[in-house]
């Protein structure tokens, strides 16, 4: 597809989905430090269409957690690093699941779309180190199929609020 096509447009729900739980691309997000700084951090992610909400397993320590406890607003961009250049841009919440979630059977799953079989080694070597599984649900969004010129050249980006599945 021409990148000076008129063909760019926001994905329909089927596409985003799709593009969301194929290959292994990375979710940014984006989180507020305690001093107003901001702050970007890369990680695997598993979209549960049904809810509209990105599972993150995460390391206890890392500031992108101690930062979603203060304030569990984020935003977060998953994008084709490649032709066609898609994204989905969210705006969410985080919610820190309990204690008792069997957080190693999705981690097991993540470990196999981003590294495939030979990388469960390496993950199960990590199980042991505390983890802090969370949701972020999309509250709004916005997405780009890839196509042509990006519309954010003639008209403001448009957020989709999709609060309620």
């Amino acid at each position: 597809m021409a990148m000076t096509s008129n063909a760019g447009r926001g994905m329909t729900d089927a596409e985003r989905d799709d593009f969301l739980t194929s290959g292994a691309i990375f979710a940014k997000i984006a989180t507020t430090m305690a001093d107003g700084w901001p702050v970007v951090s890369p990680v695997w992610f598993d979209w549960l269409a049904q809810d509209r909400a990105f599972l993150v397993i995460s390391k206890t320590r890392t500031s992108m957690v101690q930062n979603l406890h203060r304030d569990p607003r984020c935003g977060v961009l998953v994008d084709n690093p490649s032709l066609l250049y898609m994204r989905v841009s969210v705006l969410g919440e985080a919610e820190f699941l309990p204690e008792d979630f069997d957080w190693i059977t999705p981690a097991r799953k993540m470990t196999e779309r981003y590294l495939g079989p030979p990388g469960l080694a390496y993950a199960e070597s990590t199980f042991g180190f505390p983890r802090e599984p969370f949701l972020v649900h999309a509250r709004k969004m916005t997405t780009w199929n890839g196509g042509g010129f990006d519309r954010t050249f003639s008209r403001p980006t448009t957020w989709h609020d999709v609060s309620a599945p």
